[in-house]
């Protein structure tokens, strides 16, 4: 027997956190009738459907990079119709999604799969998975500033602190640089930068966890990881769960 949120995440639904919310709106039926408390533990061999659709017991892990343009959302669905990255996948024959958030306005690397377990140590927080990303940044920034957000800064109340930052070009009109994190808060970049006085002109996410984003992919191209890539990221989200 096993919690019904844990099976749904280690089946590859959607993140234990979603697969929460699935069972509590009433999406999720165990033997066709409805289940609402994600820690309802089922066997195995349960049948279960979730929205509708009947959830297979031995679904292909699938591990996907995928170099998410400007202009779309991280979300599997938009209720206002605006475009997502699954736009990308519709004649995908697995049920993937993306792991973590990446903006409308920004680009780079965004990991899919139907691993839960993967999904989830990328992205709590207590985890610390670092993410590197290339911020341009209108100005020329000293690094006096980058020292200030890596010390930590407190914006309307809310904390924020980077890992590390380096400059990797600066001229007269926006400066390159090499930031990496650990957190998850929506669009903090972007507000680290504007409360600086250097808003972001582009950003593009390079890499997460022991994943890198592959420079030969353009926007919108996605490729599956390959196997040393898989084993890797597997070494990896073991050993997060271990010092978490």
């Amino acid at each position: 027997m096993e919690r019904l949120n844990k099976l749904l995440a280690r089946r590859g639904v959607a993140s234990r956190r979603k697969c929460d919310a699935l069972i509590q709106e009433g999406k999720v039926k165990v033997a066709g009738e409805v289940v609402t408390n994600p820690a309802t533990r089922v066997r195995e061999d349960a049948i279960i459907e979730v929205e509708g659709r009947l959830l297979l017991r031995d679904e292909i892990p699938v591990y996907i990079m995928f170099y998410k343009p400007r202009g779309y959302l991280t979300t599997v669905h938009d209720p206002h119709g605006r475009p997502t990255v699954m736009e990308f996948f519709k004649k995908m024959p697995y049920r993937v999604f993306p792991v973590g958030r990446l903006d409308y306005e920004s680009e780079g690397l965004l990991i899919l799969t139907n691993d839960g377990e993967v999904s989830y140590v990328l992205m709590h927080p207590r985890f610390q998975v670092e993410k590197k990303y290339l911020v341009y940044g209108a100005g020329k920034i000293e690094e006096e500033a980058l020292q200030f957000l890596q010390r930590g800064a407190v914006i309307k109340g809310v904390p924020y602190r980077i890992v590390s930052a380096t400059i990797r070009e600066r001229n007269t009109e926006y400066t390159v640089v090499e930031v990496v994190l650990c957190e998850g808060k929506k669009h903090e970049i972007r507000i680290m930068f504007d409360y600086l006085g250097h808003p972001v002109l582009r950003l593009i996410r390079m890499s997460m966890g022991p994943i890198n984003l592959d420079t030969s992919l353009l926007p919108g191209n996605w490729r599956y990881l390959k196997s040393d890539e898989v084993r890797i990221l597997k070494e990896y989200v073991k050993e997060r769960k271990i010092r978490g």
